[in-house]
């Protein structure tokens, strides 16, 4: 066997063993990008201050501590319920309060992306050949979403200055039942980061809240579940361009690192009548990520010749430090409401695999993000309540990311390049409308059945890139026309439209 093909041969297994350790740092979840709740979703997800039900592990975990306005009325023996508590005149009025609750629901999202781009690679002779980018072209994609809420006080009476306890959980899963998709990106590959496979992981959020004097004010906590871990593995190979099954073996430890979730709410009007329906709420998202370092990789050639050790990691699906403040008034059947959220991107960090190969990585950015909802009961019975949202989410991409200059350390060559990475956000504005159905406790009912149907669209504000073509291979300057033809400027954009459809019951 020639030089040149054992070269060519170890090349391909030091790929193989590169890409088993290695994978692209991945960002959001979906419900960052789009929403945990239908009803989240059609308020504009501005929740942190009013919401009370399974969700709340993700907008307040404290609003699993406010129950008393999950309730339903019996005016006399007709059996006529209703949310908002009326009384009959003549009749005497009974208050029954629905805390526990369990919800299923399905997220699916139609992205219509567009990049605007011609890129062309360039053959030995010196011609000129078009390369596809297919960053835009997602098929459309979904989430299964389970979540629940126990009243503590089904199990153990608390003592009266407790309003309320609950403990929730929230659990998101693609919507074909695969739990994670995980990306092996260059970093300079043109990439949505909020969209797509980018955001196809599984999401778990397990928390409890407590609620004190009426639900006058209550805080909660709990954790946001992500993995980390270790692993390595060893492979005894053969130089060969054929199909082959190594003799090897492999070990792998995850433990679970959560990141911590934590809320408060506050309603005056408990204490004040004057400023009745007035709340205020504050919650904290602890980043997450998904790290497993070290994972090493080892081969051995059969007969001695090489051996290699490749270290290497894997670090994905990373969530920022969010911090969220909202506030509500509701009267006559409205709600308003309106969040300010905080995430911050700017503490993210890279892997250990481009951590070594690239230098100029754009950092990200904190982003504060405003958010609106308005909820109005428009029907009696069953209530049938319209909900409205807008928010706008700007893109934790800096302007200057696509231009700035990036190095490539490569294992034959160093590259030295002006707008090197091609990280893609948007900033976007978001609408969106939503109805919602609870049926009172009535006929053969345990409880109140609910079912919440949204659609959201979202427009991302056009940006766009503009590359001048200079880079440098091992010091000596590159041809600039070539150069530019493979990493041309270029402009992006779009939409998403989302449906999101949930049904449960309140017992």
């Amino acid at each position: 066997m020639g030089a040149a093909m054992k070269s060519k041969h170890l090349l391909i297994l030091i790929t193989i063993l590169f890409f088993a350790g290695y994978s692209a740092d991945l960002f959001a979840n979906f419900a960052e990008t789009y929403g945990c709740s239908a009803e989240g979703m059609a308020r504009g997800n501005a929740m942190t201050a009013t919401v009370s039900d399974w969700s709340s592990v993700f907008y307040n975990v404290a609003g699993l501590g406010r129950t008393q306005g999950l309730t339903g009325q019996t005016a006399g023996t007709g059996g006529e319920m209703t949310l908002k508590l009326r009384k009959t005149e003549g009749e005497p009025e009974k208050k029954e309060i629905y805390p526990s609750q369990f919800a299923i629901s399905v997220l699916y999202t139609f992205p219509k992306l567009n990049l605007s781009i011609k890129r062309f690679g360039t053959t030995a002779g010196g011609d000129f050949y078009p390369i596809k980018t297919e960053a835009a072209k997602m098929n459309p994609y979904g989430f299964t979403v389970i979540g629940g809420a126990l009243d503590i006080n089904t199990i153990v009476k608390m003592p009266k200055f407790i309003s309320s306890f609950r403990l929730g959980i929230g659990m998101g899963m693609n919507a074909d039942l695969s739990l994670v998709k995980v990306n092996d990106l260059d970093p300079r590959t043109h990439n949505f980061m909020r969209y797509g496979r980018e955001i196809q992981n599984s999401a778990i959020m397990i928390g409890g809240g407590m609620g004190f004097m009426n639900d006058a004010f209550g805080g909660g906590i709990g954790v946001n579940v992500a993995f980390a871990g270790k692993g390595k593995m060893y492979m005894e190979a053969q130089l060969s361009a054929d199909p082959q099954v190594p003799l090897g073996q492999s070990t792998m430890d995850l433990t679970i690192a959560p990141g911590a979730i934590a809320g408060i709410y506050f309603s005056p009007g408990k204490l004040a009548p004057v400023i009745d329906g007035l709340d205020i709420g504050a919650s904290y998202r602890q980043e997450t990520q998904m790290k497993i370092d070290p994972f090493n990789a080892a081969a051995g050639i059969l007969g001695g010749v090489i051996n290699m050790n490749l270290m290497t990691a894997i670090q994905d699906y990373y969530s920022p430090h969010s911090v969220t403040g909202g506030i509500a008034y509701t009267r006559w059947g409205l709600t308003i409401s309106a969040d300010v959220n905080w995430d911050m991107w700017s503490k993210s960090t890279i892997g250990k695999v481009m951590k070594n190969h690239y230098i100029g990585v754009p950092k990200f950015v904190d982003t504060l993000s405003y958010r609106g909802g308005i909820k109005y009961d428009i029907a009696p019975w069953p209530i049938l309540s319209i909900m409205l949202g807008y928010s706008y989410v700007p893109s934790y991409i800096d302007k200057s990311a696509g231009t700035k200059l990036g190095i490539r350390v490569g294992p034959v060559d160093t590259k030295i390049q002006t707008g090197m990475y091609n990280f893609m956000d948007n900033d976007k504005h978001i609408a969106s409308i939503g109805f919602k159905f609870t049926v009172p406790k009535a006929w053969r009912l345990g409880g109140q059945f609910v079912a919440v149907l949204s659609y959201q669209f979202q427009y991302l504000a056009p940006r766009s890139v503009a590359k001048n073509g200079l880079s440098w291979t091992d010091g000596v300057q590159d041809d600039l026309l070539e150069t530019y033809m493979l990493n041309p400027s270029y402009s992006y954009g779009g939409m998403n439209h989302s449906m999101f459809v949930e049904v449960g019951m309140r017992l």
